[in-house]
Order: structure tokens, then sequence, then C-alpha cells
């Protein structure tokens, strides 16, 4: 039961602090904080060099205030210029593990540049730690990964308890800055939570989106737009694998004629089943597509001539069962790759051997030779 209660109050925490992140497979949260990283990679260098100025001007103030210029100020300048070096040099790392161990490496240094001058102060205000208020609602909002983001927080927690710690200021003071640095990381943390559950609903709308403008509404299968991108992508691909593909052409036999006698809500049914048998058979990195009203197109990257006209076979054999009730048939053309051809070319060959198909008596398979 206690095991039970610790795994509930976990989900609970999680959904609170991570949002619709939380409700999504482990491989779809995995791709999301990915694409984020990706996309905040930009202002999450701005931000590194925002907080580089912001160390520099710490060490400027100290500079101006001092009589003399001390170790620590020489180490605390030396550490400034080592962070600007870490920003520009964070720009350009390709790797999100290294972004992230630099990020880290980063805010580590850039915590003690801040804490030293806190650290030499004897006064009872505590105005030196104010600039810590700003790091956790300026860095958590870009943070994705939940390990960079509750590590760094935690970071920053333990060096602003041990500032006020050995701070001399009254306790009142001090239980007022931790109420405001409270508010700070809450404010930042609400922030990354909207920003996560901005970047994941927008992905979803593209992602929906990008089907809707590539799917055909009927059978659920590519549209001609889907098929040039998607298909054309493959076949390339195909091609530079040394992989043989084929194309089929398939055409729906008299269908103006089952349209007229059985009525249009028996031509959708007749074409949504198709659609359905054609993706039930169809295989990984294989694609299929309705071109337009009864004509259906497949892409097998990687088929000899023989497998190409098994799969057709089967396709007209398992759609002449479904639609015997109608008398409805397929006629269905096959080109295999030859030298430079391109979709289009063999989309062009299985449209010719579809209409031999269609003039020898339709129902019934041709080969382009």
């Amino acid at each position: 039961m206690p095991k039970a209660l610790a795994n509930a109050a976990r989900l609970i925490l999680c959904h609170v602090l991570e949002g619709d992140l939380a409700g999504l497979p482990a491989h779809e949260r995995r791709e999301q904080y990915r694409r984020q990283t990706q996309l905040l990679h930009g202002p999450m260098s701005v931000l590194l060099l925002a907080m580089t100025v912001l160390a520099a001007l710490v060490s400027a103030f100290d500079v101006l205030t001092l009589t003399a210029v001390s170790d620590r100020l020489m180490v605390q300048t030396g550490g400034v210029a080592l962070l600007l070096l870490m920003a520009l040099r964070y720009r350009h790392v390709v790797s999100i593990r290294r972004r992230r161990a630099l990020g880290m490496g980063f805010l580590a240094l850039l915590l003690a540049c801040l804490a030293l001058p806190a650290l030499d102060w004897t006064g009872p205000s505590l105005t030196p730690l104010a600039v810590f208020l700003l790091i956790p609602v300026s860095w958590l909002p870009l943070l994705v990964n939940p390990q960079a983001t509750y590590g760094g927080l935690a970071l920053c927690t333990a060096v602003v308890l041990a500032l006020l710690l050995a701070s001399t200021a009254p306790p009142g003071e001090l239980w007022l800055f931790g109420l405001y640095y409270l508010v700070s990381v809450g404010a930042g943390l609400v922030l990354r939570r909207a920003r996560s559950n901005l970047a994941t609903r927008l992905d979803k709308q593209v992602e929906t989106l990008w089907q809707r403008a590539v799917s055909d509404p009927l059978t659920g299968l590519l549209n001609r737009q889907g098929w040039l991108n998607l298909a054309g992508t493959a076949m390339t691909d195909a091609l530079q694998a040394g992989k043989l593909p084929a194309v089929l052409f398939i055409d729906v036999d008299h269908f103006k004629r089952t349209n007229d006698q059985y009525g249009h809500m028996t031509g959708d049914a007749l074409l949504r089943a198709l659609g359905q048998i054609i993706d039930a058979r169809i295989g990984p990195g294989e694609f299929s597509a309705r071109l337009g009203g009864e004509e259906f197109a497949c892409l097998l990257p990687d088929s000899s001539e023989e497998a190409a006209q098994r799969f057709a076979q089967r396709i007209a054999g398992e759609y002449r069962e479904h639609a015997s009730e109608f008398g409805s048939t397929l006629s269905i053309g096959i080109a295999t790759h030859a030298d430079d051809d391109l979709l289009n070319d063999l989309l062009a060959r299985a449209d010719a051997a579809l209409y031999e198909a269609k003039r020898a008596g339709r129902d019934q398979v041709v080969v382009s030779r």
C-alpha cells in the first residue's frame, strides 16, 4: 500500500511538473524532448550569453567598489572569461548530450562566479543575493530534459541555502529572501510547464495538419501530394541503397457502372474497403495512395517482379472476394525499375500496363515489358 501511494504521488507530481508530456508514451515523450531541445537551442545560446553579461556586470561592480584588486576578483574575472568561451562554444555544439553537459558546467561556474562576491559581503543586506532570484525564472523555462532541469535547480538551491546560512542578515530577512526564491522557482516551473504544453500541442496540431494535407479522407491512404512527397523520397533512398523498386497502378473495373447501379454510398464503401485491404498488406517502408477517383498506387521499394505479382494477385483476390456481391474487380499494372527511372516513369509504365489489362478483359494483373 505505501508503495502504491508513492507511485500515485510520483505520477501526480510528474503531471504537475511536466504537463501534457507526462501523458505521452515513453517513445513519444523522448521524441518531444528531442524536438523541443533542438528548437530551444538558439534561445538557450542567447540566455548563456546574457548570463555571462550578468556575471561580468557583477565583476565590474566589484572592480568599482573595491579599493584593491584581490585574488578573489582575479578568479572571478577568469571565471567570467571562461563563461564567455563556454557560451560561445555552446552555440556550435550539435550533440544534445554534450549540450547538456556543457550547460550544467556553465551553470556551476556561473553560480560560483556569483557566489564569490556574496561570500565576502559582511553587511546585513541580502542585496548581493538578489541576482540568484533571476536564475530560476530565466533558466527553467528553457530546460527540457527533466534530469537537467531538476539537477540544475538542486544545484542552484544548494548554493542559495549555503549563502543564506553564511549570511549575517536578520532571520526575518533570510526567511523573506527564501520566500522570494521559492516564488522565483515556482514561476520558472510554471513557465516551463506552459512552454512545454504549448510546444506539445502545436506539434500535435502540425502533425494533424500534415496528415490531413497528405492523406485521402475516404481511404486513409496517401493522396497524390503525399504520394509525390513520401513515395518519391522512399524510392530515391531505395535506389541509393541498391534496391530495385516496383510500382503497382490499381484501378477498380467499371466503377462508374457500379456507382450508377448501386449508388455512390456503395461506391465509397468499396473504395474504403480497397484502401483497408491495401493498407493491411502494405509492409514497413512501403507506400500506398489513392491518386484520385478509383485509381490507387503502391510503391514496393525492394521487390522483384515475381514478388510484386504475388502482392498484386493477393490484393485483387481479397478485393474480388469482398466485392463479389457487386461483381466489382480490379485491373492492376506493374512496372519494375529500369535504368534512370524516376517515380513518375515507373508510374507511367505501370499505367500503360494497367490499360493493357483493361483491353485484355479486366480483372487481371499485367507486368510492363
